[in-house]
């Protein structure tokens, strides 16, 4: 089997001893605030209980950037199983059947929830919902509010969490580790980010939300909270982590000084917008029967062609035909935006490019949120939950933590324990970064040229001797978030990389140079990773957490 270099093996980050620390406790634990953590919050509110946590504030979230829209059958030509068709062809043989039929079979009651919470969606002069189609959808089936529906959705979760009186908000709040008791999850440990002081929170239950890692990369559409610690805590937790390798580019980020990258919505493309070479002639009807609507990673790949043909660093998006009035009045914040970066939208050609946008692997979990660690939960971006299989349909992110976290909370009604606020401790270590070094950054250098929208075993190599030689710089200080979130940066691109260097074929988003083909004979399987265990192929369908662990001991290597 290849070198994987396997991520540091601690069990927690820091030392610390809870007999020490200030302590709360709570029935529920959610720990982020985009959709997945708000709605979990907001539905477990009526069973015990609830404490909420996050990174940043409120609002800091990838939820509040999603400009698209959340998908879901609810026009009269769609169906419940035109979408699982959909999502079933761009997840490439490795979408889990059962969670795809359940969460799109859930999109129609659980959006009619949102909009009884008050989140305006678009209507038609008819007074229909109005339904946009991206990439990889056969007919328009994406609900949005402008071009700002994260936000939108955002906003209105928000105010119901902090009206409701049930919640208890904690904002500025690390996560620093899960704590686990007797093989089970017993709550957290927290870092406030102000004073730099840990404490600890026991919890019957622990929902995971916090979102993804785009900040692995340099270039990516996600906020600078996105480094993945989440993935990384539940990693050293001991909970399995799935599909790492499987990393969604957008094709179309702005391309500018801005960090991180403004994301022009496929909305756009859509509606009819098109992507031009330095010639200024359109390139992908001739690569996908659906042009610029073609998969994301198909489009990614394509327009980085492109660009090395040109010798550019960019492609061009061309929306001049559909009218300045019209641009202006459907995508207000992409309109202010280009003006602001000196592009008219009706009248200039905008310059995209590629940018990491959205994690498919995670804390992989069963259909109804579960963990393989008991107590632990997660819902989102930070799992791997088998709807996206290796490349994600367009706006089933939002939809994922919709559905994820009321399946959460049904189940929860009759799986929380009891809190124990027992006292659990971990050793200090010696810890000295390298002087001078700037870990996150060549970090990210190593990640964006080797293991990005192309990759080969020797591009893989690269990285992953490049990532252990920065080991002994990523380690996190007490009381210094910015060492821990480069801690647990450099835990989730190793197995980011370690995942792709495994899987010696090419599948949606993980495209391999030296390897372009799709291999179903050996590769129609999960890379199933835990702390404590090498990695194993798991079967698409076979049960995923809280099962013991079965599949294959040990996948192929290189062959």
């Amino acid at each position: 089997m290849a070198d994987l270099g396997v991520p540091s093996r601690d069990r927690y980050a820091l030392g610390f001893d809870t007999g020490a620390l200030p302590t709360a406790s709570t029935d529920v634990l959610v720990i982020g605030s985009g959709i997945a953590g708000l709605v979990a919050g907001l539905q477990a509110s009526r069973l015990g209980s609830v404490t909420l946590v996050t990174k940043g504030e409120l609002s800091e979230t990838n939820t509040w950037y999603a400009q698209g829209g959340i998908a879901g059958a609810v026009g009269e030509a769609d169906s419940v199983t035109l979408h699982l068709a959909d999502t079933m062809a761009v997840g490439q043989g490795l979408c889990d059947p059962a969670v795809v039929e359940a969460v799109v079979a859930e999109a129609a009651d659980a959006l009619a929830d949102l909009v009884d919470l008050g989140v305006a969606f678009d209507t038609t002069a008819e007074g229909a919902i109005a339904l946009a189609r991206e990439g990889g959808h056969s007919l328009p089936r994406v609900l949005h509010s402008g071009d700002a529906t994260g936000a939108a959705i955002q906003n209105t979760l928000a105010a119901a969490v902090r009206a409701s009186g049930a919640i208890r908000v904690v904002e500025r709040a690390f996560l620093v580790d899960l704590l686990v008791h007797e093989g089970a999850c017993a709550g957290a440990l927290l870092l406030d980010t102000a004073s730099g002081a840990l404490s600890a929170v026991y919890a019957g239950a622990v929902v995971l939300a916090t979102g993804g890692c785009g900040q692995v990369y340099r270039v990516t559409t996600n906020p600078l909270v996105a480094s993945g610690d989440g993935i990384a805590a539940a990693w050293r937790a001991g909970a399995e982590i799935a599909d790492m390798e499987f990393v969604q580019f957008h094709p179309t980020a702005l391309d500018s000084d801005a960090s991180p990258k403004f994301l022009i919505t496929e909305a756009l493309r859509g509606e009819g917008a098109y992507l031009l070479d330095c010639a200024e002639r359109r390139f992908m009807p001739g690569v996908h029967p659906l042009a610029e609507l073609a998969p994301r990673d198909i489009v990614s790949r394509e327009i980085e062609t492109v660009m090395q043909r040109c010798g550019r660093p960019n492609v061009w998006l061309d929306a001049r035909h559909l009218g300045g009035e019209y641009l202006a009045k459907r995508f207000p914040t992409i309109w202010e935006t280009c003006r602001e970066a000196g592009y008219d939208l009706g009248r200039d050609l905008i310059p995209v490019a590629p940018a990491a946008h959205y994690m498919i692997g995670g804390v992989r979990v069963d259909v109804d949120g579960r963990s393989s660690l008991p107590g632990l939960y997660a819902s989102g971006e930070v799992t791997a939950s088998g709807l996206h299989g290796a490349n994600r349909l367009a706006s089933n992110s939002l939809l994922e933590g919709l559905v994820f976290s009321r399946r959460i909370v049904r189940v929860l009604a009759d799986e929380v324990r009891p809190v124990v606020p027992v006292r659990i401790a971990a050793p200090g270590r010696e810890r000295a970064a390298a002087a001078g070094q700037d870990v996150r950054g060549a970090l990210q250098a190593i990640m964006s040229a080797n293991v990005a929208v192309r990759r080969s075993a020797e591009g893989l190599s690269a990285a992953l001797a490049g990532l252990a030689e920065l080991a002994p710089g990523a380690t996190p200080h007490p009381g210094d978030v910015r060492s821990l979130e480069t801690f647990n940066l450099h835990t989730v691109a190793t197995l980011i990389a370690g995942a792709a260097s495994l899987r010696t074929e090419s599948r949606g988003t993980h495209y391999r140079e030296d390897r372009p083909a799709r291999d179903d004979a050996r590769w129609r399987a999960h890379v199933v990773w835990r702390r404590d265990a090498p990695p194993r192929l798991v079967s698409v369908g076979e049960p995923a957490p809280p099962d013991a662990p079965t599949g294959r001991d040990e996948a192929p290597g290189e062959g």
